[in-house]
């Protein structure tokens, strides 16, 4: 096939010079060259396509008409190779899956992304996703799940209890985790039922009159004084450090949890456009300090 577009280009190009010899010297081909072209065309369609006269190339009806179909062809060509360019180079359209927390994280290194791939575009969808399978399309998606589940492992996000200082002084602050059972516990998960926590190796039942699919949520419900949060710790340090919320039983051991990526491209070659994007979200994955 890419002979034959190569030929066709030749055709069209033909047509325009007018002369075996213009269109060498404009292209630095050989005579020989072109007419094999042309003669390829010819023996493809059938057809002959030139009256050859001493001074100019004169086409023939089925020349005039082939040169139609390839004035067609050629610019599905080009707008198909315009397309896909992102696929051998880091131009184009990605669309990325993110999960609140980190989608937020990284929002803020963004610019970074575009000043290295200028020609690069992203759409940036923020939601918690559940597992692997909401992916809508996506070329690359975040999200969190266990290690060794579908996806390759990105890396860990250290989580802890938080709450702001009106919500301490109203109910008291926690000194053990068993004082949280009178707390009023801000809940995350999408089953019917909330996730216990997993505190200090064992899993507690938490109580409360709120439970959110969103991070962000159970986050402005916490600096609002609502209750105590189970949140990633890279989504309260802003608040920590501005005082707008409080460490809750920061002796208590946590397990993070496992941010895994996935990407719609198994069994193919992954695009430029994607890897670097891939790279992108690799590089700047939080990681605690040393």
């Amino acid at each position: 096939m890419s002979d034959l577009i190569r030929s066709l280009r030749l055709f069209v190009r033909l047509t325009e010079e007018g002369s075996f010899s213009a269109l060498g010297r404009s292209q630095n081909l050989s005579h020989t060259t072109i007419a094999r072209a042309i003669s390829d065309l010819e023996l493809h369609f059938g057809v002959r396509l030139f009256q050859r006269t001493t001074r100019r190339q004169v086409l023939t009806t089925d020349g005039e008409r082939l040169l139609e179909h390839a004035v067609a062809i050629l610019d599905q060509v080009g707008l198909a190779e315009s397309d896909l360019a992102g696929a051998v180079a880091a131009r184009g359209l990605v669309r990325i899956g993110v999960t609140t927390a980190l989608g937020l994280h990284y929002a803020e290194r963004l610019g970074r992304l575009s000043e290295q791939h200028p020609e690069l575009l992203v759409e940036w969808l923020m939601a918690d996703w559940h597992d692997a399978t909401d992916h809508g399309g996506l070329d690359l998606w975040l999200w969190v799940g266990e290690d060794g589940a579908e996806g390759t492992l990105l890396g860990h996000l250290p989580r802890i209890l938080a709450a702001s200082p009106g919500y301490l002084r109203r109910h008291g602050v926690p000194v053990s985790v068993s004082d949280l059972a009178g707390h009023q516990c801000l809940a995350y998960g999408y089953a019917a039922r909330p996730s216990p926590w997993l505190l200090e190796g064992k899993e507690f039942s938490v109580t409360g009159f709120l439970r959110a699919n969103s991070s962000e949520a159970i986050l402005r419900a916490a600096r609002g004084g609502g209750g105590i949060g189970l949140l990633p710790r890279i989504q309260v340090e802003e608040d920590l450090a501005r005082g707008l919320l409080t460490h809750v039983l920061p002796q208590v051991a946590i397990p993070p949890v496992a941010v895994l990526i996935a990407h719609g491209f198994r069994g193919m070659r992954m695009p430029m456009r994607t890897r670097v994007a891939l790279d992108f979200l690799v590089e700047h994955f939080p990681h605690p300090p040393g």
